[in-house]
């Protein structure tokens, strides 16, 4: 999950780190966050072992898809809703998707909400938010091909995401973690190559397409070049800077990676540099700084799928909060999850 657990945490900046301390007014072990150069993020703080929005909005999709079996675009659009109004210690939500679930809530249909004259910005939102939540359904539908996974996921982000960009990188998230459920417990069969190439050729956008084969270009240079990365941060960042500089957009960059084509090319480069070693694949995802909490939990999710539960991070899990939707309720829907498949002729929008 999306969360900061340790008693440091990153502060945004590469390779930087703020010590966590008991802060009265909150009641927890905290730190102030950043990257401090954006304001609406540094006046909140981290606490140690709560997660973040990212993680609430996968606990609500997940929860949608275990009650109905199968994703429902309106009940997935509804479950984020009721469970950012009952998010409490605040978590953070950006605006934009605030004022999407209250028009859920007050019956625009999902199909407008995320357009204008709701949405402000023409085409949708290019954010990383959806790519973010999508794990649950990846685990749900493990079993579908890529159209179905791709039916299913635009059913999932329809009502806040709806530009290409935010919708392939959905898809290219999810069938990074379907792929790598298939490949469970057994890293060196992973052909990270041909995996980006079968990614590349999804996407719908000539952006994603492009900032995915870079990266794969990339990937192939650097672990052709060495084999040993531990420490090596400043290679690792030089990488994903190198890689976000190729597609502009407004109010996004290495400072903080929320468009889609800034976020894609970091969480590939972090999980399949460090496939082997999930832990360093996630301090990577952390040490390159920016939007933090949602690289490492989509890192997370790739290399977690990949390795499973077990040592690597149980202390993590032990961290973390547990309070009505906690570390036992999550994992409780983890649980479900893996049970659940819904049968082909499903696999679709839903109503």
């Amino acid at each position: 999950p999306a969360v900061h657990m340790a008693t440091h945490v990153s502060a945004g900046e590469p390779g930087q780190y703020r010590e966590a301390r008991w802060m009265e007014d909150v009641g927890f072990r905290a730190v102030p966050v950043g990257p401090p150069r954006n304001e609406a993020v540094a006046k909140q703080c981290a606490r140690e072992g709560c997660y973040t929005d990212d993680t609430l909005a996968s606990l609500a999709l997940a929860a949608s898809l275990v009650e109905h079996g199968r994703i429902d675009a309106n009940a997935a659009a509804s479950s984020y809703g009721d469970f950012f109004r009952d998010a409490t210690p605040f978590r953070g939500c950006p605006p934009t998707a605030a004022k999407v679930m209250q028009l859920v809530s007050e019956g625009v249909p999902i199909e407008e909400t995320g357009l204008p004259p709701h949405f402000p910005f023409p085409g949708g939102s290019f954010a990383n938010g959806a790519a973010m939540r999508i794990a649950p359904l990846a685990i749900a539908y493990r079993n579908a091909d890529a159209e179905q996974l791709r039916n299913a996921v635009e059913a999932a982000t329809i009502s806040s995401h709806r530009h290409p960009e935010a919708v392939d990188f959905a898809v290219v998230q999810a069938m990074c973690v379907q792929n790598m459920l298939r490949h469970k417990g057994h890293p060196k069969e992973v052909d990270t190559g041909a995996l980006l190439g079968e990614l590349a050729s999804r996407c719908t956008t000539e952006a994603m397409k492009s900032v995915i084969s870079a990266t794969a270009s990339a990937l192939a240079a650097a672990n052709e070049a060495d084999s040993d990365l531990a420490g090596d941060l400043a290679g690792d960042l030089a990488a994903v800077t190198a890689l976000v500089a190729l597609e502009k957009r407004p109010g996004s960059g290495m400072a903080f990676q929320i468009a889609s084509v800034h976020m894609a090319p970091c969480v590939l480069w972090c999980a399949f540099r460090h496939l082997a070693s999930p832990r360093r694949a996630i301090q990577v995802a952390i040490g390159i700084g920016g939007d933090t909490d949602t690289t490492a939990a989509l890192v997370g999710a790739i290399v977690g799928a990949l390795h499973g539960e077990g040592e690597w991070c149980a202390l993590w899990a032990e961290r973390l909060e547990n309070g009505a939707r906690g570390r036992d309720y999550a994992l409780g829907l983890g649980e479900k999850l893996a049970n659940l498949g819904p049968s082909i002729d499903e696999q679709g929008r839903g109503n």
